[in-house]
């Protein structure tokens, strides 16, 4: 063989037995510090980004008068706040936007037509409107008493299309209200007792899935757009929420 070709020939396989060396053996910088593999590590320099929340605002109402004990504003709080904790990692939040008062009168909804009723205090004014009242049925009337509802108007009166609210109950377990929202964005019963939509759960080491956080979070978003967009209040908190990540 000639022997240019060989010193050639020589110089490629000592470059090659380098690049062999260099792609098996850890690089470090003059600090000590690792150097990316490009192949591999490339993927940890980015961080993944965290979805815009959905700002669902929602306004309380609590029952007041004789026929109800009261419901607290530190209950209420720890309603929003077990809700939120759940809803969080799916990037949905709840803010509450005004605590009322109910005229007298309204400590218990146990019949049908009170349901419908209550629905005139719930205007689309671009929020959810939650009732905290004493009871949603009859004392011995069911056997499991019932916490919380999420009700919606299916009918066609004109003055009540679109309208829906959640209720839940004074005594109901720290779940119920995110059970309820569970509703509200789309969610049926589970029969798992680890899950928050399974009426049978137990203890406070409940949670949504995975896929029930999708579910929720395209349920959210459908709401705002049918209902809130555009509104008063939903503009107020999508301005609040822009000022907040500048």
């Amino acid at each position: 063989m000639h022997r240019s070709a060989a010193r050639v020939l020589s110089t490629l396989g000592f470059l090659m037995g380098a690049l062999v060396w260099l792609a098996s053996t850890p690089a470090s910088a003059g600090s000590g510090r690792k150097v990316p593999d490009l192949r591999r590590d490339t993927a940890s320099w980015v961080q993944p980004r965290a979805a815009a929340a959905v700002m669902i605002p929602v306004t309380f109402h609590l029952a007041a008068g004789r026929e109800a004990s009261g419901t607290t504003n530190r209950e209420v709080q720890t309603w929003v706040a077990r809700a939120n904790e759940e809803l969080a990692g799916f990037g949905i939040q709840v803010e509450v936007v005004a605590v009322r008062r109910m005229p007298a009168g309204w400590g218990s909804v146990t019949h049908w037509r009170s349901r419908r009723a209550l629905a005139g205090h719930a205007p689309s004014d671009g929020t959810v409107h939650v009732f905290a009242i004493e009871a949603l049925d009859e004392v011995g009337h069911r056997s499991r008493r019932v916490r919380g509802l999420h009700w919606r108007y299916r009918g066609l009166a004109p003055d009540l299309r679109g309208r829906e609210y959640l209720v839940v109950t004074r005594e109901a377990p720290s779940t119920t209200f995110a059970h309820e929202l569970g509703h509200l964005f789309g969610l049926r019963h589970a029969s798992r007792e680890d899950n928050i939509m399974c009426s049978c759960r137990r203890g406070q080491n409940v949670g949504f899935s995975a896929q029930q956080g999708v579910t929720m979070r395209a349920g959210a978003t459908r709401l705002l757009a049918r209902h809130l967009s555009g509104s008063p209040t939903a503009g107020r908190i999508a301005r609040r929420r822009d000022r907040a990540g500048r």
